[in-house]
């Protein structure tokens, strides 16, 4: 009989993990608190039933049972606090690759938006960067001219699948990482917001 009984305990949490899952993704913390809900069950009553402790052993499996149902439910099901889907990360984009600094450059006449590097993280050899002169930067001087001082953040689409692919593939040709669009070796597919406030909602293909 008693193995009757953990069977039943066992077949209750499950269904009810089974439901909780059916509403939610993927939670680990309702995985522990399952597996903890079971060994407690079934430690307690086989403990009790050991010691010759029948009915305590039948009261025992009742109780932590109907507990632990019911503050499961309470803390996993849709809309309870543990049961809350994570964002994506980062949640918003930052408006340059990593450690570069947001440039509004003019160039034929027209203003364009660009970020510039100034510590030399750009390492890359055809596609990076050169360090941007602390001088132009200050106005003391005039700004570089040439392109290879200037990240460039206009894409010809605007689409924002399509300009996460061209700013992804822009960025790792330079030999750079940035949070939220790539890694420096391939893209990151997520929901975040982009530099330009649009949801990016997929990434791009790996770096051959």
């Amino acid at each position: 009989m008693l193995a009757t009984y953990l069977g039943i305990a066992i077949i209750v949490t499950v269904l009810v993990l089974i439901y909780i899952y059916s509403e939610l993704t993927f939670n680990i913390g309702l995985v522990i608190y399952v597996v903890s809900a079971i060994s407690v069950i079934a430690g307690g009553t086989l403990t009790a039933f050991n010691s010759g402790k029948t009915l305590t052993a039948v009261l025992f499996f009742m109780g932590a049972l109907a507990i632990f149902v019911i503050f499961g439910l309470k803390w996993f099901s849709p809309g309870s606090v543990f049961a809350k889907t994570p964002v994506s990360w980062p949640p918003t984009i930052n408006t340059c690759p990593d450690y570069l600094v947001h440039y509004v450059r003019t160039k034929d006449g027209k203003p364009e938006n660009t970020c510039i590097d100034l510590i030399g993280i750009s390492k890359k050899g055809n596609g990076g960067l050169n360090i941007f002169p602390k001088d132009a930067l200050n106005g003391i001087s005039l700004p570089p001219s040439n392109d290879s001082y200037y990240f460039s953040l206009k894409t010809d689409s605007s689409d924002s699948i399509d300009k996460n692919k061209q700013l992804c593939t822009r960025a790792i040709a330079a030999g750079l990482t940035w949070e939220g669009i790539t890694n420096g070796e391939s893209c990151v597919i997520d929901n975040s917001v982009g530099p330009d406030g649009t949801v990016i909602p997929a990434g791009c293909p790996k770096s051959s």
